[in-house]
């Protein structure tokens, strides 16, 4: 019943029957904007009740300022979430990446975020982006080039990625609105480690306000 006081209570204010607070205003947009208006998935995603959303919505009670800070934060600041982190993998032909990749994985292949390639101390080799997923690019690089040199006493050196890497790992980074964020933590990456395999070390480039129009 509480609920669905307070849900009509947002419908009242929708329709302008009663002004929203600055607070409910604000927990209000941020459903309507990054959630289609669902109290329940905004509840989920931030670890509080639909009730309590539904409530600091209707502006029939108030979070305290530490409560919609943090409610900004979870809907606005990008999060990473490891995918997979330094898990082995051992390919032994070309024509098996794809599937030693799709294994190792383990259904993070179509998402997005930066990835590392290891060899077999757990040195990075290479850094990158993976902007279409996670399986296409990784394959993709894998496959290219070692780009490292070996002395001339060294024989059967390997010329491919595949043939060095022996562990993987891959964090998941959301977009954010005016910048390209995975690609703004690559290149801070980059930066730290200089791993061998990267030739160039990529911008750290500064977000800027949209146009008004």
């Amino acid at each position: 019943m509480a609920v669905k006081q307070a849900a009509k209570a947002v419908q009242a204010r929708k329709r302008g029957k009663a002004a929203l607070s600055f607070e409910a205003g604000l927990v209000d947009y941020l459903v309507r904007e990054h959630f289609h208006g669902d109290s329940g998935e905004f509840a989920r995603h931030t670890g509080y009740s639909k009730q309590q959303i539904e409530y600091w919505r209707a502006g029939s009670k108030k979070p305290q300022k530490s409560t919609l800070r943090w409610l900004l934060s979870a809907t606005i600041a990008p999060e990473f979430r490891v995918a997979v982190e330094f898990e082995p993998i051992d390919i032994v032909g070309r024509n098996e990446i794809s599937k030693v990749l799709r294994e190792a994985l383990n259904g993070h292949e179509k998402n997005t975020g930066v990835y590392a390639f290891y060899d077999s101390m757990c040195n990075v080799l290479y850094v990158g982006k993976a902007s279409t997923g996670f399986g296409q690019e990784m394959y993709q690089q894998l496959r290219a080039p070692l780009g490292i040199g070996f002395p001339r006493a060294v024989t059967n050196a390997p010329s491919e990625r595949w043939m060095a890497v022996k562990y993987i790992s891959a964090y998941e980074i959301p977009k954010v609105d005016h910048l390209d964020y995975p690609k703004h933590v690559e290149s801070l990456v980059l930066r730290l480690s200089k791993p061998v395999g990267n030739k160039v070390l990529g911008t750290l480039k500064r977000s800027a306000p949209p146009r008004e129009r």
